[in-house]
């Protein structure tokens, strides 16, 4: 009973800063918890707007906290925000942090992330560059997805990652190149991005999933290095300007819709590695004329 009555007495006394505290600072919403700050969303229910500079430290009640994240949806459908300054000491973006800010043409990703998560500046439409900062790993889920004003994009040599839909809808997207770096390219990475004329996959990528580069209407050529061993359903699907393309030796199935509706290929070059072509594998692709069959699939 004692101890009980000595453990009361004593959370009396724990310091504020101890405890989780919303509060507006500034103009802005922050969680406060210890010594750290977290932007959150607008507890008023008003949409941020206009030029936003997040401070790297804020105080409160005599005490400094250290501005370290930017807390899920937090900006969500901000579409009256034309700018935003993150500051270095943030470590971490949310989930949608950005999601739906259709003003913002443009943002400098500070040195401190490392992954940008799931929709994190989706739906951006008048973000016309970007530059990933060299700490970034990973481009989350739909972290760019339907930015429609989107030109270009530097990947820097940090990204290992890209995962699915990372940039799907991107319908202004001319080019990229994907550094070295990078191991996983997932489902629907670059799905629908129809004015994609060229990219390049490196060497240290093993598989194109499923519906990668799908709806890519634009892309002429490309070129699938001998480090690839799977090519998912549908990975080409709908890409009808695509007018060659090799395939690897290292590949030994041509999967489920994998080069379906690409109308303007001409001819193809299976290697013997390939055992298997899968249904409707180029299925209405009306300008092929010639096809070259592996010993493995003729007998």
């Amino acid at each position: 009973m004692k101890k009980l009555l000595l453990l009361f007495v004593l959370s009396l006394f724990v310091a504020p800063s101890m405890f989780a505290e919303e509060v507006q600072i500034g103009g802005l919403w922050y969680n406060l918890t210890g010594t750290t700050a977290e932007v959150i969303k607008n507890k008023n229910e008003i949409h941020y707007s206009g030029d936003i500079v997040i401070p790297s430290t804020v105080k409160y009640k005599s005490t400094s906290y250290t501005v370290t994240s930017i807390g899920d949806f937090a900006f969500d459908n901000c579409c009256e925000m034309t700018s935003i300054i993150i500051p270095n000491s943030v470590t971490t973006i949310g989930d949608g942090a950005f999601d739906w800010c259709s003003g913002l043409t443009s943002i400098e990703i500070p040195n401190s992330i490392t992954r940008i998560p799931f929709e994190a500046f989706g739906h951006c439409t008048n973000l016309t560059s970007l530059t990933i900062p060299n700490s970034v790993t990973t481009i989350g889920n739909g972290a760019f997805a339907c930015c429609s004003g989107l030109i270009s994009v530097t990947i820097p040599n940090s990204v290992t990652t890209i995962e699915g839909g990372a940039f799907c809808e991107c319908s202004g997207l001319t080019s990229i190149t994907i550094p070295n770096s990078v191991t996983t390219i997932e489902y629907e990475a670059f799905i629908g991005c129809s004015s994609l004329t060229s990219i390049t996959i490196p060497n240290s990528v093993t598989t194109i999933e499923y519906y990668t580069f799908a709806g890519c209407s634009s892309l002429s050529s490309i070129s699938i290095p001998n480090s690839v061993t799977s090519i998912g359903n549908g990975a080409f699907i709908g890409c009808s300007g695509l007018t060659s393309i090799t395939i690897p030796n290292s590949v030994t199935t041509i999967a489920y819709e994998t080069f379906s509706g690409c109308s303007s290929l001409t001819s193809i070059t299976i290697p013997n590695s390939v055992m298997t072509i899968e249904e409707i594998a180029f299925d209405g692709c009306s300008g092929l004329t010639s096809v070259s069959l592996p010993n493995s699939l003729t007998g």
